[in-house]
């Protein structure tokens, strides 16, 4: 019986401990999230040249259009943050006002980015021949009944 009350103090320590213990995500380098977003613009690029027959003009001009659109949306990350962690501490002081204000912004920030999505999609299109354009328009159909569907399940559970 001792032995088992000694023992249950390092037992919760240790537990404790464990859970204190920063996620292994929130020790990423900062690079590596650009990394990520990179590897993902490359996979969508190789879905595209596959699916489209892409030349390599093509394939060119979609690395530029989605580059630039990249850089524009990196541009908005420090301030989306920003508001992040002002929302936080917002919610936390049970500040409504200050919430309402700074989702209010908070859109703002996030059409901007959809903006600059939609707008480099659409430059994209531009260079599509017509053949593409409908394979390009079967695949977003595709694309928004699957996010349509996933979204319905999600209500409905």
């Amino acid at each position: 019986m001792k032995l088992t009350a000694s023992l249950l103090p390092l037992a919760i320590a240790g537990i404790l401990a464990a859970q204190n213990a920063p996620p292994p995500q929130a020790q990423k380098p900062a690079n590596q999230h650009a990394q990520m977003h990179q590897s993902m613009e490359q996979r969508m690029l190789k879905r595209m040249t596959a699916r489209l027959n892409l030349t390599p003009d093509q394939q060119n001009k979609a690395k530029s259009i989605f580059g630039k659109a990249r850089t524009e949306e990196r541009a908005l990350g420090p301030k989306l943050r920003e508001e992040r962690t002002a929302l936080r501490a917002a919610v936390k002081t049970d500040n409504e006002g200050r919430i309402d204000q700074i989702l209010q912004q908070n859109s703002q920030l996030n059409t901007q980015a959809r903006e600059i999505h939609t707008k480099a999609v659409a430059e994209f299109y531009q260079i599509l021949t017509p053949a593409q354009k409908t394979q390009f328009d079967q695949m977003a159909a595709h694309r928004w009944n699957h996010q349509g569907n996933r979204q319905s399940a999600r209500r409905s559970s």
